[in-house]
């Protein structure tokens, strides 16, 4: 399981280094290509511009850079990946709807917290939990904490927050009250246990 992190996390920081740079790369008809930016988009948020793409190329090719200490001191704030949060919560909810035992999805990206309330098909409860755990699991950062809930009432709450800022303390609170309720729903298997 630690391997497969480190991969994902390899994966995910491969990413983030090439939005944060902005390739440097062309497309086809000789167009810059900005990571941060996508194709004709003025979306300067968002890092992968999925959507009316004739040419994919630039989204599938391996990255590579290379920092000397000095180069990378010179950074204002070396490092700092920016995650789009809607973005993901887009993409983790189509990955989530397309599990076979799943067929509605609703998922909430905070800067540390990844919720899902899903309507399940499976009396299963504990196996489709783990699937749409892991499919979290394989989007976002390890530091995120991932909670599940097999309760489609649970779309409404969390989609109250869509928008919103975590500076609000009072909005915090019940974001908290929101996740406690959720621990309440089986969270998938015990990874401890492998």
């Amino acid at each position: 399981m630690g391997k497969r992190r480190f991969c994902i996390l390899a994966g995910l920081i491969t990413i983030l280094i090439q939005t944060t740079t902005g390739c440097g790369n062309t497309t086809n008809n000789g167009e810059a290509f900005n990571f941060m930016r996508g194709y004709q988009t003025t979306e300067s948020s968002q890092a992968i511009n999925k959507e009316n793409v004739e040419d994919p190329t630039p989204y599938i090719q391996y990255g590579y850079e290379r920092h000397t200490k000095e180069a990378a001191k010179e950074e204002k704030m070396p490092g700092y990946a920016v995650y789009d949060r809607p973005l993901l919560a887009e993409s983790i909810s189509e990955m989530v709807a397309i599990i076979p035992d799943v067929e509605d999805a609703g998922v909430l990206v905070t800067s540390q917290h990844v919720l899902i309330a899903y309507k399940s098909n499976n009396g299963d409860r504990i196996k489709v939990a783990d699937q749409v755990k892991k499919t979290a699991m394989s989007v976002v950062p390890a530091y995120y904490d991932i909670y599940v809930a097999d309760d489609p009432r649970l779309m409404d709450n969390i989609e109250r927050f869509k928008g919103h800022y975590s500076e609000n303390q009072a909005e915090s609170d019940t974001l908290q009250q929101t996740i406690e309720e959720m621990k309440t729903f089986p969270q998938g298997e015990d990874p401890t246990d492998n």
